[in-house]
């Protein structure tokens, strides 16, 4: 009896210790910010993706649309891709983590013109995403300031001018 008593904890203890760990923290690879504007001609759609490239950078993928194709707006036809360093990456998911605090049912605002802001981030397919209609609009009021200062901080290092691409909000 004794050695039942000594071999069952020993056994649990072996599997347990043997079983595969999962990592709970959610890994963040990809970062997209996307614009687009109701009525914004030049930088019509904005989208920026950046990518962990390896240990030492990543990749900021730019691109930019006007509403209309002609020459008069093809300042703001944008096709290029940057790098950046991973610091600058993790300074950026440190400010996605505030994100979650946001309240959805305050800060929802549905309206007929204006602009949807979207962050959308994950790894591997395990995405989320946040979008909002003119966030700039009663930004306080719906909570939306670590969302617009993330927005605006991506448009930085993208090197698009935040005025060029939001306007004068």
């Amino acid at each position: 009896m004794n050695k039942i008593n000594f071999l069952i904890p020993l056994l649990i203890l072996c599997l347990s210790s043997c079983q595969k760990r999962e990592d709970h923290t959610e890994s963040i690879e990809d970062i997209e910010f996307s614009y687009i504007s109701g009525l914004r001609i030049p930088y019509n759609t904005v989208t920026i993706n950046i990518a962990r490239n390896n240990k030492d950078s990543s990749n900021v993928f730019i691109q930019s649309r006007p509403l209309f194709d002609s020459p008069k707006w093809e300042y703001s036809k944008i096709d290029k891709i940057i790098k950046i360093d991973n610091l600058t990456f993790e300074k950026i998911i440190q400010k996605i983590k505030l994100l979650d605090h946001i309240n959805i049912d305050k800060a929802h605002k549905i309206g007929n013109d204006g602009s949807t802001w979207k962050i959308e981030y994950g790894s591997k397919g395990k995405n989320k995403s946040y979008t909002f209609w003119s966030p700039t609009s009663q930004t306080k009021e719906r909570g939306l300031d670590n969302f617009v200062q993330l927005s605006e901080q991506i448009l930085d290092i993208s090197k698009l001018k935040k005025e060029d691409v939001l306007g004068d909000y």
